[in-house]
This record gives C-alpha cells, structure tokens and sequence, in this order.
C-alpha cells in the first residue's frame, strides 16, 4: 500500500510532463489522421515514445555527465551524433510503417522519395527543439533545487544558534560546567582562569561562530576538547576517555557543530559516570579532500525496557539530525556506518570535501 501511494506521489509531482507529452501525442495523432487511423496511432506511439526516449536519454546522461561537468565540446558532439542517428532511424522505421499500413490500408498515399531530404530536415529540427527544451527543463529543476538546499542550509544556520543552546549546551552541562569552575576557585586551583576561559570560548563558538555556513575545522577540534575537558572533569576517578586527532590541513571549511552531537552522545550512552569499566574514543583524520570521524563508546545493558528504548529513541533522533545535515552539505558525497557488538558502540563517518 505504502509502494502505491508513492508511486502517486511521484506520478502528481510529474503531472505537468504527462500533460505535455500527451499532448504532443494527440498532436502527432491527429497531424498524421487524414492518412488512415492506424497510421496515424502507429506515428504517434512511435514519434512520441521516440521523443521522450530522447529527451531521457539527453537529461539523465548528456547533460548530467557532459554539460554540468563542463564537458561542453564532448556534450555538443554527442548531440549531433545523436540527433542524426535517431533522424535516420525514424525515417527507416515509419517508411516500414509506410508499407506495413499500406499493406492492410490500400487507401493511403505513399510518401514521394522527392520529399526525403525534407523529412528528414523536419525530423533534425523536431528533435533538435526536444533536445534544447528538455535541456534547458533539466536545468531549470537542477537550479530550482539548488535554491531549495539553500535556503534549508540558511533557514538551518539561522535557527543554529537556538537550537544547539538547547540541545547541546544544555542547563544540566552548564551547571556541571560551573560546578566544576567553583570547586576549582574555591579550593584555589590553578586549573580555575583556563577553565573560566574555556567555557567562555565554547559559548562563543555557539553563539557567534555557528551563526556562519562553515568553520574552520580548528574550531570545531577546539570546542569538542574543551567539551571532552569538562565532561572528564565531572568524573570522580580516571576513565578510559580519548581523542586521537591527525589534522593536514586544519583550515579546512566544515559545517559548524557537525561532530558535537556525536560527541555528547557517546558520553551520554556510555554511562561511564556509573561504570568503572566504561570508555569513550574519538578519533578525528583529515588528509586532502577527506574527513574521517570514529567515535566509540562502551554500551553498558540497561534492564529497563523503557529506559532501554528512551536511550534508542535520543540516539536515533541525534544521528538523524547530523546524517540530515551532511546530506544537505554534501549531497552523497558522505558515508554514515554505525555498529553494535561486543558491547561497544563505532560510529564512522567519512567525507569527501
């Protein structure tokens, strides 16, 4: 039932080019009418159906693999090829259509051979305007999508800065946070100014830097060590918690707070507060035009059916949210491998910039 209703979907999202081409049918059809009617539903399926073959063909791998790449010469060379290929193929099919029609149609004229080269001109430029609209169409969508990306990507960074306060410099981290920050003043620990200046730095970066497209993935590195920073510090006794990075270029451009969220989540799930034996790794690889993050965590069981499934759920709903967000920033150009064995839980995620 769900397959039907989105085969509909798509057929009302396309109802526009169904009009056309039915259009261009009856067209064709009542154009070749005063021939007999057989001859004229058989040119009218064989043109039309030529016709959107050829603009499928001219969209979906023309246009998609030669003019959007910049193949121009190569794009335009294939077009003439084509389009004199399917010229030639059309006349040698409808004269058998001719004389197949005429076979059971004695009524029907036949087409004087003085007229070939006319045909065929006709058939050059019908083609040639199915080519240039369905060109010009494919563009006209490609753009039109284009601009829908960004605006989510502008809507997105507009709402960033609410968003991730809320979510990610959550009141229960702040309060740690400054918790930490008062033990460490009051006991008049030498830790207490850099600690002050990297919960400030970590509020600016949400507050200012996030407000942008892209951040340096300095940043990025910067704020996820600060948050690892306090989030050990909470911790009463040593824990296996480690962030391996090795940066060639850490100038590289990336959307703010990508990596956070798996962060926060790998301390969240790992329970390592409440589990001597728990562990968190990160490990952050960026070498040419390739970004790789691995994050680990320890998975302790959880007895309780509905704490067990509130844990899934916020896991879930985090993943989604940063797999979103790489897809609007990087079309397919990502990949999002998550596993779940041996009690350990590995997120990888690779992208290609």
């Amino acid at each position: 039932m769900s397959k039907f209703k989105e085969i509909l979907s798509k057929v009302a999202e396309e109802h526009h080019v169904i009009v056309i081409w039915t259009a261009v049918f009856l067209f064709i059809f009542f154009s070749f009418l005063d021939e007999g009617f057989l001859f004229a539903i058989l040119h009218a399926f064989l043109l039309t159906g030529l016709m959107m073959l050829i603009s499928f063909i001219e969209t979906r791998l023309l246009v998609k693999h030669f003019l959007i790449k910049g193949r121009h010469a190569l794009f335009y060379l294939l077009n003439v090829i084509f389009i004199i290929f399917f010229a030639g193929f059309l006349m040698i099919v409808q004269f058998d259509t001719v004389d197949f029609v005429q076979n059971l149609s004695p009524v029907l004229t036949q087409t004087e051979e003085t007229n070939i080269l006319l045909m065929i001109a006709v058939r050059i430029l019908i083609f040639l305007i199915v080519i240039s609209v369905s060109t010009i169409t494919y563009l006209q969508k490609i753009e039109k999508e284009n601009q829908r990306i960004n605006n989510e990507l502008k809507m997105e960074s507009l709402d960033m800065e609410l968003r991730y306060l809320k979510s990610q410099i959550n009141p229960h981290f702040l309060f740690n946070a400054l918790n930490n920050i008062y033990s460490l003043v009051y006991i008049h620990d030498e830790k207490a100014p850099d600690s002050v200046l990297k919960l400030s730095e970590m509020l600016r970066y949400v507050v200012v830097d996030c407000q942008t497209d892209t951040i340096p993935l300095e940043k990025e590195i910067k704020f996820i060590d600060s948050y690892i920073d306090f989030q050990v510090m909470k911790l009463e006794e040593s824990r296996d918690v480690s962030f391996e990075k090795k940066i060639a270029n850490s100038g590289v451009m990336l959307p703010p707070m990508i990596f956070q969220p798996l962060v926060e989540n790998s301390f969240k799930h790992s329970r390592i507060e409440n589990d001597p034996d728990g562990f968190v790794h990160f490990s952050l690889m960026q070498d040419e035009n390739m970004i790789e993050f691995v994050a680990e965590n320890s998975v302790k069981t959880v007895k309780n059916s509905l704490t067990r499934n509130s844990q899934k759920s916020d896991r879930g709903i985090g993943l989604q949210n940063v797999k979103k967000r790489l897809s609007l920033h990087y079309n397919d150009n990502f990949s999002f491998v998550t596993k779940n064995e041996d009690n350990k839980y590995t997120l990888i995620i690779k992208i290609n910039l």
